[in-house]
């Protein structure tokens, strides 16, 4: 049985697509740059934050200059932002809930930043579930890297034998089979609509019940 599982933190964890889109759409307002329609974000995001909005761009204006203007107004405004819209998704917290008292270690690998990781980890799961909260570090590795998984399995004192990746995105699977561990691939979040078909992924789950149940096994 994998002990330490490793969840992804947004489009996992947590809905917070529609005020990073808010978020993302202003920055490029504010540089003059075309908007996009909210449900087309789901299309944007998955990987480092350069790649994304690189995504968001029009392919005559991806140089590292406009890259690093919309990425810096889009920081300041989703720190500063209250990100109403913003929860974790239906059954979540229960399943935390269940996994501490059967004795689980549980940690989040992100690309957000590793401030700002921490700050929304604290406010939307104010009860201690996390033995280890690992984000984005300048000068570190970044998803799909497996520097995340090894710097969790350091912190919680086990080794990538005991881990199990959950998430919702290619980045995800990506950063597990750099690992070499296996991964559960949640179809909310950025996963609706796709199947997997590496060898590593586990299963595909559409509610954080059946995630239980893939998990307790």
């Amino acid at each position: 049985m994998r002990t330490l599982v490793i969840f992804d933190f947004d489009g996992t964890l947590v809905n917070t697509i529609t005020d990073v889109a808010l978020c993302f759409n202003e920055a490029l307002r504010q540089c003059g740059y075309p908007t996009h329609p909210l449900e087309r974000f789901d299309r944007f995001v998955g990987g480092d934050l350069e790649t994304v909005v690189s995504r968001m761009l029009p392919p005559e204006e991806r140089r590292e200059s406009a890259i690093d203007a919309v990425k810096t107004i889009y920081r300041q405004l989703y720190l500063q932002s209250e990100k109403p819209n913003t929860k974790p998704y239906p059954g979540v917290m229960e399943l935390l809930r269940e996994m501490k008292a059967r004795g689980y270690k549980l940690a989040v690998n992100s690309n957000k930043g590793q401030v700002l990781l921490d700050d929304m980890v604290n406010k939307m799961f104010p009860t201690a579930f996390f033995d280890a909260v690992v984000g984005y570090q300048e000068g570190k590795p970044s998803k799909p890297e497996p520097y995340g998984v090894d710097e969790i399995c350091r912190l919680c004192g086990c080794t990538r034998a005991d881990a199990v990746y959950v998430g919702d995105g290619d980045s995800d699977v990506a950063t597990a089979v750099r690992a070499e561990i296996p991964c559960v691939f949640v179809t909310w979040g950025q996963g609706a609509n796709k199947k997997r078909t590496e060898p590593n992924v586990l299963a595909c789950v559409d509610s954080a019940e059946e995630l239980k149940r893939v998990l307790f096994c």
